[in-house]
């Protein structure tokens, strides 16, 4: 009796599947993810409603016109005036906004001076006495002593102006020194306003207008 020897096999059980079916479920598996993706990118994708064609009769997407553009939106009209920023009035305009108008500069001298010649040194022979402030212009380049009451004072620290008319513009006028009104008890802008002063120095001029500067007290005599 002879015996026939083939090789092992290991049977088949409910506990070993055999290699077909992890292959369907990775099939399986795939397969849904395809169809995953291609739902995903469809409905990324804006669908474009048919018409019509009149012509054939076919239907097609709808051609774009220019009636079928989008209408901007009307502007805002130029505001006259710049925005207000945090810490002030902005020198620039907002987004959409007009550049307000320069503010006019203030004039320092009137057209009628500045069309004038410039004046020259006096020919005038020596005043007996003080002279009119309204008069002290036609001294320049002379010493002389000048009689009129100060109506308007400005004091920027180291000069003191001292004005005889409140529009000073292109008038005579004094500017007091720092070293001179340092010595006043009181400060010169308070000191001598609405006062008559007797004022002795050279007129000359300073940017086209006449004064007489003042380093010592002695310059100045209060009348009243």
């Amino acid at each position: 009796m002879s015996t026939t020897h083939e090789p092992f096999v290991r049977p088949h059980s409910q506990s070993d599947p055999g290699p077909g079916k992890p292959i369907a479920i990775i099939m399986i598996v795939f397969v849904l993810g395809l169809v995953t993706a291609g739902l995903i990118y469809m409905a990324g994708t804006p669908a474009e409603a048919p018409v019509a064609d009149v012509k054939d009769g076919t239907a097609g997407v709808a051609p774009v016109t220019q009636t079928d553009s989008v209408t901007p939106p009307p502007t805002t009209p130029a505001q006259s005036e710049p925005y207000v920023a945090a810490n002030g009035v902005s020198p620039l305009p907002k987004h959409g906004e007009g550049i307000a108008p320069p503010i006019p500069p203030d004039r320092l001298i009137t057209q009628e001076a500045y069309d004038a010649p410039p004046l020259q040194a006096s020919t005038l022979p020596a005043p007996d006495g003080p002279v009119a402030w309204t008069e002290a212009h036609n001294y320049l380049e002379q010493t002389i002593t000048v009689k009129g009451t100060i109506v308007d004072t400005n004091n920027i620290g180291q000069i003191c102006f001292l004005n005889y008319d409140p529009d000073w513009q292109d008038k005579f006028y004094i500017a007091m020194f720092k070293e001179a009104f340092d010595l006043l008890p009181d400060p010169p802008e308070e000191h001598y306003l609405n006062r008559t002063l007797l004022v002795t120095g050279k007129v000359t001029l300073h940017r086209d207008r006449p004064q007489i500067g003042v380093h010592d007290l002695s310059q100045i005599e209060v009348v009243e």
